[in-house]
């Protein structure tokens, strides 16, 4: 019996997944730029930069969530962060007018997990990825957002 409650406790936790939250309703955009990760993109003035790991991960957090992240990782260190390289491309795509890859994937902290949209391109031997937390179809201001990514030119991101 108390292994069952235990099986049903952890696929309850396992399973607890939190919808994307709204777009923010009253903001102006600004530019971000990271010359670390080597990018530009416009965001919301609203939205909160946590920049990490001397600026190549930023967590841009709005409403209590953090509805998207960028991040430039080799591949060992996106396995250990259970990011979209275990997981099968959903698509072809592009990100900043060059060829990527879409992956569409579940990711968890402890028992809350979120469903993902990444846009993810090669970057001077490491991996450059833009996500979005997504049921899928991306809202306007992810749109935005992804469309006015931008690549700095390769060098520029010491």
């Amino acid at each position: 019996m108390k292994l069952l409650l235990t099986l049903t406790v952890a696929w309850l936790l396992g399973t607890c997944t939190s919808a994307p939250p709204d777009p923010p309703q009253d903001f102006e955009w600004t530019t971000w730029t990271s010359a670390a990760a080597g990018y530009s993109m416009e965001v919301p003035d609203v939205y909160e930069a946590d920049v990490e790991d001397d600026g190549k991960a930023v967590f841009f957090r709005w409403g209590g969530s953090v509805p998207v992240k960028v991040y430039l990782i080799d591949i060992e260190s996106a396995k250990d962060h259970g990011l979209w390289v275990e997981e099968e491309p959903t698509g072809d795509t592009t990100l900043a007018g060059i060829p990527a890859k879409r992956y569409d994937y579940t990711h968890c902290d402890g028992p809350f997990c979120s469903r993902i949209a990444s846009f993810v391109v090669e970057r001077e031997g490491q991996w450059l990825a833009l996500e979005f937390r997504s049921e899928g179809k991306l809202n306007s201001v992810n749109q935005r957002i992804l469309s006015s990514f931008t690549l700095l030119p390769a060098g520029d991101n010491d």
